[in-house]
This record gives structure tokens, sequence and C-alpha cells, in this order.
């Protein structure tokens, strides 16, 4: 495959400024805590954008993409859900219709590349990410934003059998499966899109409700036999009181469907997106990113909170959090939590212990 000629994204910035000051002890509670966790986040886009925003359509019709590994394990996750997505941009300005056979081949690219580096290895459960851990290599979980199936649910099983694990139900807009977070008219998940819930339950598919509007979210919830994910929210309650916009207010997610979620044994990843944690510009300090984990913890308990960064490698449109910018920064988040007053044990449950009792629940061993 020919390299791209475009310039890329750096995946890792250095130096990177210290986004949360710890004191000696809590350095080296820090230090052993990166050595422990089995850090996973549940939706990340690892995909390297170009340097250049503006080449980024050329740069999706190519057929050479670079994955960022690099960043990753700079991070210090053990696996990240790659979230595939971005090639459908190359046939709609709208990610919530992009072409099913858009998002294979950028599947397929991906798994090809991981093929390719003994460094990193696709992971396909709990189980597979453990052992990346022991081997000291950076695990790809193959999910996608949304499933862009249409009105074929044979579909599902492709991307299963293409490596998917955990997918999202709908992105912003109608689909056959449900309502989009910003449509109009709130109509839940349709008929098709129960058959769809019982088709993922059945492979060991994960069910994410990110992008769901309310009624979606909680029928699927209701539907589903296996535990579901936000992978990538955050509060609505703490968002409006913080400033939430109107496309937060889509995105964050009510204490009701959040509780709905983590009874049904679900867990919920907190987003770093600036549009969704809050609307006050563009830059925001870790700190509102903490408030989240914070508010989830209190409201779900201990074992039902994850990470779901939202995060990617170059082209940022929406702003960023001060520390948590990158999938290379992703170690602040247990900066972060260390004078938040969590315990270790907490610390390595919130950010891949529940995760990976999640994925057991729902995929198996």
């Amino acid at each position: 495959m020919a390299e791209s000629s475009i310039p890329l994204a750096k995946q890792v910035i250095l130096p990177q400024s210290i986004a949360v000051t710890l004191d000696d002890n809590q350095e080296n509670r820090f230090q052993r805590l990166v050595k422990e966790t089995t850090m996973i986040d549940l939706h990340q886009h690892p995909m390297v954008k170009p340097e250049d925003p503006s080449q980024l359509l050329e740069y999706l019709r190519s057929d050479s993409y670079a994955w960022g590994y690099e960043a990753v394990r700079h991070g210090g996750f053990t696996a990240v859900g790659t979230a595939n997505v971005y090639r459908g941009m190359v046939n709609t300005d709208e990610m919530s219709f992009i072409r099913f056979e858009d998002l294979l081949d950028e599947i397929g690219m991906m798994m090809s590349d991981v093929g390719r580096h003994s460094e990193v290895i696709k992971v396909s459960n709990a189980d597979d990410i453990e052992a990346a851990k022991q081997n000291g290599q950076v695990g790809f979980l193959p999910t996608v934003e949304h499933l862009a199936i249409g009105n074929e649910l044979r579909r599902v099983d492709v991307l299963y059998n293409a490596g998917i694990r955990l997918a999202g139900l709908t992105y912003r807009r109608k689909n056959y499966i449900g309502d989009g977070h910003l449509e109009r008219n709130d109509g839940g998940l349709s008929l098709f899109g129960i058959e769809v819930v019982k088709k993922m339950n059945d492979l060991g598919m994960v069910v994410d409700l990110s992008h769901a509007s309310f009624r979606t979210a909680m029928d699927a919830i209701e539907f589903s036999r296996a535990p579901v994910t936000f992978s990538h929210d955050g509060s609505y309650t703490l968002g409006q009181q913080q400033g939430g916009g109107e496309y937060a207010a889509g995105r964050l997610r009510r204490d009701e469907e959040l509780v709905a979620c983590a009874q049904k044994g679900g867990i919920v990843g907190v987003t770093v997106q600036p549009s969704v944690i809050s609307s006050w510009g563009s830059e925001l300090s870790i700190e509102r990113l903490l408030d989240h984990y914070d508010y989830m913890v209190k409201l779900l308990g201990i074992d039902h909170v994850a990470i779901g960064t939202d995060t990617s490698i170059g082209v940022r449109s929406s702003g960023f959090v001060r520390g948590v910018a990158s999938p290379a920064e992703g170690k602040n988040i247990i900066r972060g939590l260390i004078p938040r007053g969590y315990s270790d044990a907490e610390i390595i449950k919130i950010t891949g212990g529940n995760a990976l009792g999640f994925f057991r629940r729902v995929m198996g061993e």
C-alpha cells in the first residue's frame, strides 16, 4: 500500500504541560497506577488526520491511512475502541448517512495495518485485552460510531465478522433503527431496531447509545437482554449547571437514562469533548471534565463509570480540554482523579477495570 504524501498531524507533542499538579506522594501514586491499571478507552478515533484540516477529504479519499499506535501507547492505554466512521465522509457531509461499504473499507484498511505491526494487536474481549497488557502490546478493539446498516439486518453479522464488538445504534439523525440525538421528534426504537438489538445480543456485540435520542436509548435499555453502554457522554444535569449549549443538551444524558443503563449492568464512558460537557468557550480546564467523573460516580456508583474520551489525532474543530486534548494525554485522567480523593482501587476501576468487567458480561471470556 502506497504511503500518503499528505503531511500528517504529530501523534505526540512534547513537552506536554502538567495538567494537574501533584505532591510527591501523589506523584508516586500516579507513577504506580500507570503501571498497574489496564487503561481502556471505550471510544477513541485513532486514525491520524492531516496536519492541514483542509486536506482531510483528500486524505479520506486515499487508500492509505495512518493509525495512532504511538499516541495510544504514550497515553497509557492498553486498549482503545476505534470508533470507525471517517471514510464515510467521502460520500456525505452528514455522518449519520455514511455508506456501509465505506465503513467496511475503513475497518478493513485499519485491520490490515494492525496486522503489520507486532506491537499492536486486535482485541475482541477482556481476555485479549489482559493478554495485551501482559505482553506490552497496544490493543485495538474494533468499534463503529454507528452501524450504518440501512435496513439490512444481515449487515450486523457482516460487521461482527469484520471484528466489530461495539457499535452505536444511531448518530445525530433518524435511521431505520431509531432516532438520533438531534431529531426533532423522538419516536424511539423502531421494530427493526428491536431486531437489531436482539441480533447484537445474540452475537455478543455491545449496544452503544451515545448518540441515541432519549426514547431510543430508554427503549434499547428495555429491550436489550445484555448490559448496554453510553460510551462517550456527559451528564445533562451537570452540563446545564455549567452552561451546556443546544448541541450539548442533545448529547448529554439525563439521570433517568444513565441510572437505567447502570441498573442493567452497563457503564458510562465520560467524554472529554468540550462541546458536550460545557459551552463555555473552546478551551476548558481538565477540572470541568473531572466534575463529570465525580457526578457519574455519585449518581451511578463506582462500578459503572469508565473512560470514553472521543479524542482524535489532528483536526480539532470543537476546541479541547487542556491536558486531555489527544489520545497521547490519556494518563492525565489518572493524574486528575488522584486529588479528587479516589482510592487506588477506584481509579483502577474507572480507568479500565469496569470496562473489563462489562466486556465479560456482554462478550463473554
